[in-house]
């Protein structure tokens, strides 16, 4: 029934074209149609622009390929609201990322960046302070600690040599300060699992003999992402 009425819909309008037929000059220019694409034509010329185009099929493609390769509109976003959107992305990014860039050397860890609190002792210490003392040099190892939504996310690199390093990350209840359960604890190294743990089967989870490199790891509870640790460790 649908085609017997789209056969019906297709003979009406072949008449109604056939008795319409654009009986101007030839076919607009390339001028005219990209005016009339712009809507810069005066009312009466798109009037017969309109008729014509339901009429020839050749300036109706012709129109319908302007329309497909026309250039999107550039609109500058208002600085006010630019910097609104950069805001609360950097902090929905923030509240569950930890950034660690550090650099192996043959006894000891050098930290280039940290978003993170180094343990200096019982202190912690935050990066532009470290640097203000001047140290950002550990003899083996540092640990680097940050509170991520919910979770204390621990994380302890250990310099094995200038080849490769361990990595312990202990996560903790950030409310209870106890271990928290049910958590896996995953490696990933360009897009690849490489080891994962569940933390109630140990208090802390550890990667051994880590070559330098970009590594991400992933604290999840039920496939939902925790926390994320972003390290970049280079020799």
């Amino acid at each position: 029934m649908f085609n017997y009425f789209e056969q019906i819909a297709k003979i009406i309008y072949r008449e109604w074209k056939t008795a319409n037929r654009f009986t101007g000059q030839g076919h607009p220019s390339e001028e005219n149609l990209a005016c009339f694409l712009e809507d810069k034509l005066p009312e009466k010329d798109k009037d017969m622009m309109r008729k014509h185009l339901l009429s020839c099929g050749v300036c109706a493609e012709c129109l319908s390929i302007q329309l497909k390769i026309q250039p999107h509109l550039s609109l500058d976003v208002p600085a006010p609201l630019l910097g609104k959107v950069k805001k609360l992305v950097g902090q929905e990014a923030g509240e569950n990322l930890l950034e660690i860039f550090l650099k192996l050397k043959e006894k000891a860890l050098e930290i280039i960046q940290t978003t993170g609190y180094v343990l200096l002792g019982q202190e912690l210490v935050s990066d532009p302070v470290l640097r203000s003392r001047k140290k950002n040099e550990f003899e083996e190892e540092v640990s680097i600690l940050k509170d991520l939504r919910q979770i204390r996310v621990l994380a302890k690199i250990q310099n094995k040599s200038t080849k490769s390093f361990n990595l312990t990350i202990t996560v903790k209840d950030k409310q209870s300060q106890k271990n928290d359960k049910n958590l896996r604890v995953t490696l990933i190294r360009d897009g690849i699992e490489l080891e994962s743990y569940i933390t109630d089967s140990a208090q802390s989870s550890f990667f051994e003999n880590i070559t330098p490199g970009n590594y991400m790891v992933e604290v999840s509870r039920q496939g939902q992402r925790e926390a994320v640790i972003d390290l970049k460790v280079k020799v």
